[in-house]
Formats: structure tokens, sequence, C-alpha cells
């Protein structure tokens, strides 16, 4: 993928405003955080769990005490099926909506039970909402959907306290609802935060990649990242056969010293998109050096590089550049041969070349 600056513009809800970047920083998310997500939804249900102490402290044992064991007990089976099936998540973002409606059911559970229990006191239920809210914005998930869930917290709770019949009743629930909204508001602040830094990270590390392994004239794979690929390739001892293509513009020095060297780059370029389209999404193309270009054919033998090979050729040579005129290539190829060096696979397809060279140009050579 082709990146640039404008790609990694935030919006407002701290995302990206191109989906393509938006879904790679998913990705990116997602192998940096599944496991810690996991852990920490597991943990959260068996925290819950174990709660069930401080309900048998408080209320003692009633018949309300084991309806309120079975709800936690849910709650704990719940968080323990995302922690076992939330791999079978395609999509990353389709995962933390589960975790985010798995925390609203937990919630949904804990108000549950304090209507059963009963329960009256007040510090201890607050203390557990703002452990909630803490849970939303600590375990890794978007900034919307934390701000979504803890704004449902806080109003759930408020709603679930007011005593409408007393006035006293609500005057008593101010001082806890404005200490809740503040945590839900510096909770947000700094996940807001935390997450533009982490994009930014995302954004900085792709750029120099992209622009590290990228021709920046043509917008192709440069030689280092072409070699790193082939040495990949040949150190997994690929059982495929898979063939290179090395290619040069013929009479490219002509070109720059007739029509100047911005109409040189231009060639360059366009050819670059000629060959691109011509071929497949699994071939690995890349600029060489100057004028010199190189294709790696995968799971192709050295007949079906020839024949991709004139293909290039035909689509090169019919396609005059508006500028330059008509504009041929010279192709070397080369089939890997079992344990043989990068550099001596080059050198043979780049012997090739040189042969269609000196046997007239406009040539394929294997």
């Amino acid at each position: 993928m082709e990146y640039n600056h404008e790609q990694f513009i935030l919006n407002r809800l701290c995302q990206f405003r191109n989906r393509d970047a938006e879904s790679d920083f998913m990705e990116y998310e997602k192998t940096a955080s599944m496991k810690t997500v996991r852990f920490l939804m597991l943990l959260m249900g068996s925290v819950f769990l174990l709660f069930i102490v401080t309900d048998f402290y408080f209320y003692g044992i009633d018949r309300a005490f084991p309806s309120a064991f079975v709800l936690r007990g849910i709650a704990l089976f719940i968080a323990a099926c995302v922690f076992f099936l939330i791999d079978r998540f395609k999509r990353y973002e389709h995962a933390l909506i589960a975790v985010t409606l798995v925390q609203l059911a937990v919630f949904a559970i804990y108000l549950l039970n304090m209507y059963i229990l009963h329960g009256t006191q007040t510090d201890l239920q607050f203390m557990t909402v703002v452990l909630f809210l803490l849970a939303v914005f600590l375990i890794p998930n978007v900034w919307k959907n934390c701000l979504i869930a803890g704004g449902i917290i806080v109003v759930g709770y408020v709603s679930f306290r007011a005593d409408f019949s007393s006035l006293q009743s609500l005057y008593s629930l101010i001082l806890p609802a404005i200490y809740l909204l503040i945590c839900y508001v510096v909770c947000a602040v700094f996940l807001f935060s935390r997450d533009q830094c982490r994009r930014r990270q995302f954004a900085a590390e792709k750029l120099l990649e992209y622009m590290s392994t990228t021709d920046r004239l043509t917008g192709i794979n440069n030689r280092g990242r072409f070699e790193h690929v082939l040495g990949t390739w040949i150190k997994n001892m690929r059982h495929n056969p898979f063939s290179l293509l090395l290619f040069d513009i013929d009479d490219f020095k002509r070109v720059n010293d007739t029509f100047g060297h911005t109409v040189g780059d231009k060639v360059l370029v366009e050819i670059t998109e000629i060959v691109s389209a011509h071929i497949r999404d699994e071939d690995i193309f890349a600029r060489w050096g100057g004028e010199e270009f190189v294709v790696l054919f995968d799971t192709t033998g050295i007949e079906k590089a020839i024949e991709l090979a004139e293909r290039l050729r035909r689509a090169v040579e019919v396609n005059p550049h508006s500028e330059a005129g008509r504009l041929t290539i010279s192709i070397g190829i080369a089939e890997y041969r079992q344990g043989e060096s990068l550099t001596d696979f080059v050198k043979r397809a780049d012997e090739k070349m040189y042969e269609a060279k000196r046997a007239g140009k406009n040539l394929v050579m294997a």
C-alpha cells in the first residue's frame, strides 16, 4: 500500500479519515493488543465474581444471595467466552465492539445484583462503578467505544440510584454524580491522548518504512526492499519454482540527451505503470537502479516466465511515449537453482539481459 501524510489525518473520533489507513492500524493494534484484551476481560470477570465476598459480608446469606452468586457467575462466563472466542472475529473492530458489549452486560448484571440484594452500601457501590469506568478505559479499545460505554455506565448508575420521590435523596446523589463525571472526562481525555500518540507513532513508522523500501520516483519497491524479499525466498528454500526477470530500457541515454532528464523521469514512470498493469499481484516489481528494473515471478518456471516477459516487452513496444516516442526493453530471465546465492541468481539474469542487448535489443533471453 502506498502511504502519504494525508492518509494519516485524524477525525474528531480519533480515527484516521482514510479507511485503508484505519484498517491497517486496527490490524496493527490487533497484533499488539489481542492477548492483553483477552487477559483483562477474564480478569474483569474473575474480580467481579470475587466481589461475592463483599456481598456476603454486608448482606449475609439470605434468599437473594444465591441469585447474586449466579449473576456474578454469569458475568464470569460471559467474560470467559470473550477470552476463548475473540480470536474468531475476522476484524479487530468487531472484536472490540464485542468487548464493549460484554463490559456493558457485566455492568447491567451488577445493577441487577444490587437491585436483588437491596444494597444500601452506597460508598462501596460508588467505588465499584469507578472501577467499572477504569476497566472500560484501561482495557484496549477504540476511543469511541470507551466514550459510549463510559457514558452509559455514568448515566446508568445515577439513574439507578436516583429516588425521584425524595428530594433529599436526589441532593445526596449530586456529589457522587459530579465525581463520576469528572472521572469519566479525565479518563476520556487520557485515552484520547494515548490513542493520538499511538496513531501518530504508527503513521511515523509506516511512512518511514514506506520511504525506506520504495523508489521515490516510480513508487515501486526499491533495490533494498527487493533484495530483502528475494533473500527471504531463498532462505525459506521455497519448493515452488520462481524466476527473475531483469530488464533495461533500450537507448535510455539517448532519451535523456535528446529530451532532457525531466522527460527521462516521465519515461521511467510510464514504463513502471505499463509493467505494473501487466504483472500479477503476487509478483514483486522493483527498480534495480537507473533504467534497470527487476520482476520476481512467484511459482513460475522458466517457460512461463518467458511468456510473461514477452507480454511485457510487447506492451512497452506498442505504447509509445508522448514525448520520447517508441520505447523498447531488453529482458534477461533466470529460474532459481536450489542452493544458489542471491548474487549468482541475479548475475545470471543480468548476463542474459546484456546478451539480449548485444543481439539487437528489444529481445527476451533466458
